[in-house]
């Protein structure tokens, strides 16, 4: 019979080294605390005494850390279980525990009982089994290279492939077979500067979290591709109507954990359903493939329905065209451009990543703007996240430039803006900044880069696409509170300018 494990605990903090002596039934997992030390220094006279088997420490102690006290440790003790107590601001220290060998790691701010337990039976079991090898990393390692080997290097055929998977005991059938893979977006931001060049900290982390999660949720296998890509290989669940889907619940919970814990985006595409192994390495590149698509805006990718990309670009591009005409009249011809570019690439089926954040690029040199924004637009997570950037950038733009106007020009502008539902003439308006109209026509052209007509009525129907959206004014009380003369004219010039109808646009944009 395998004998009581001793357990040390070493945290400064009372409330979490009462809370761990509390919150776990140590007599039920056959384990028994013989001391928490409130520093290293009294955490290693206790191994001393004591040479527990397990050791549960924080990082930051008094008069002596974590780090120093498992150094001290290794230097005499290569089986003892180290496990961290960590909070995730400490993310950098943990690469120096890695080397030093520790087994695990568990968050203090959340910290739950059951996850303490499940990771003191694993330990306790790897004891038990094994003496005092690591089997939980080597096994680690050895299914990521299988796995490498054969989708990403196909260096063994299938058979081979089948064999050795049968003799690691993989936990998942053959058949219905779905690959998953788990991309961390925006994680080079976040990454610790002292990592090793592996990523093996980050894949440390990243797998014990969500294999944490996995053992809950019932058979699956995940494999480290590198530290910004997973790999979960599981079973398809089988649909009322007879297909397959996803568990996604768990890919679900796992992307919400490491969205919060890591402070990334984190993404899943998931393949079609193959039958053997065989199809393994298609449905990687599936995956791959299917990429772009996160892009888009979505957390959860079925490469299998791919062949919608084009309907969600063009469905995209509504929103993101609607965004860019929020800067009108500011530079109009150039952003109606954009946007007949964007439309008509969408419609065809040929606007993609790449392509869009050309023109987005463009599109700034267009408005004359220094290319400052273009690096953002091609780090952003999302279409309408570049979207975003180059309407900012335009937008900083405007307000510069607005801040170098006359003024006379300033003084007119304010006025256009509060007095849109009467009679804007060039005679009127000039008239009240005391300038003749000839010279105010061609003074406003200069600075604000649009004719003063032309800039009423942008300004009219901006302000009327906000009463369509927002009230239940009739389109001819719309027309009769924005300045225009009938219901026609304006249905007209509104349709010339924005290319929809007021009424077509109003449905569209309240749904």
């Amino acid at each position: 019979m395998a004998r009581k494990r001793k357990v040390l605990i070493a945290e400064d903090e009372i409330l979490v080294r009462e809370g761990l002596k509390g919150i776990v039934d140590w007599e039920r997992l056959d384990m028994e605390i013989i001391g928490c030390a409130v520093n290293g220094k009294q955490a290693l006279e206790l191994y001393e005494k004591e040479h527990p088997d397990i050791l549960l420490t924080d990082i930051r102690m008094p008069v002596m850390d974590g780090l120093e006290l498992i150094a001290h440790i290794r230097e005499r003790d290569k089986a003892i279980r180290i496990v961290i107590l960590s909070c995730f601001e400490e993310f950098r220290y943990l690469q120096e525990a890695m080397r030093m060998e520790v087994s695990d790691y568990i968050l203090k701010l959340k910290m739950k009982p059951a996850e303490i337990e499940n990771a003191m039976c694993r330990l306790k079991e790897e004891l038990d089994r094994s003496g005092d090898s690591r089997q939980l990393p080597d096994r680690r390692l050895q299914k990521e290279e299988l796995f490498k080997e054969y989708i990403f290097y196909h260096q063994i055929p299938v058979s081979v492939f089948r064999s050795r998977v049968e003799r690691m005991q993989i936990s998942i059938q053959e058949n219905p077979l779905l690959l998953c893979r788990l991309v961390l977006l925006e994680y080079k931001e976040v990454r610790p500067t002292r990592v090793d060049d592996g990523g093996m900290l980050a894949r440390f982390l990243v797998l014990n979290m969500a294999e944490e999660i996995v053992r809950r949720y019932g058979a699956g296998e995940l494999i480290g591709e590198r530290e910004d890509c997973y790999l979960f290989l599981t079973n398809a669940i089988q649909s009322e109507d007879g297909g397959y889907t996803a568990p996604e619940r768990l890919l679900r919970e796992i992307a919400r954990t490491l969205s919060e814990s890591l402070n990334v985006r984190a993404v899943w595409i998931i393949s079609s359903v193959a039958e053997s192994w065989e199809r393994l390495p298609d449905l990687y590149q599936e995956c791959v493939d299917a990429l772009e698509e996160t892009w888009l805006g979505k957390d959860i990718v079925y490469a299998a329905l791919a062949g919608r990309r084009a309907l969600l670009w063009q469905r995209k591009t509504q929103e993101a065209c609607r965004r860019i005409r929020t800067l009108l009249p500011w530079k109009e011809e150039q952003q109606e451009h954009l946007c007949a570019l964007l439309t008509e690439q969408a419609a065809k089926g040929t606007l993609d990543k790449d392509s869009a954040e050309r023109l987005l690029i463009e599109g700034l040199s267009q408005c004359g703007l220094e290319q400052g924004a273009a690096a953002k637009i091609r780090e952003s997570g999302t279409f309408l996240e570049a979207v975003s950037v180059y309407t900012e950038a335009c937008q900083q733009a405007q307000q510069q430039s607005q801040g170098r106007l006359s003024v006379e020009i300033y003084e007119a502008l304010g006025y256009i803006d509060g007095h849109l539902e009467q009679k804007l003439s060039l005679q009127s308006v000039s008239g009240r900044v005391g300038l003749s109209p000839n010279y105010f026509s061609s003074l406003f052209k200069k600075e604000m880069d649009i004719s003063f007509v032309d800039y009423v009525t942008q300004k009219r129907v901006e302000r009327a696409k906000e009463m369509l959206m927002n009230t239940d004014l009739k389109t001819w009380e719309v027309a009769e509170r924005t300045g225009f003369v009938n219901d026609s004219y304006f249905s007209k010039t509104f349709k010339r300018i924005t290319g929809k109808s007021p009424s077509f646009f109003r449905k569209r944009e309240k749904k």
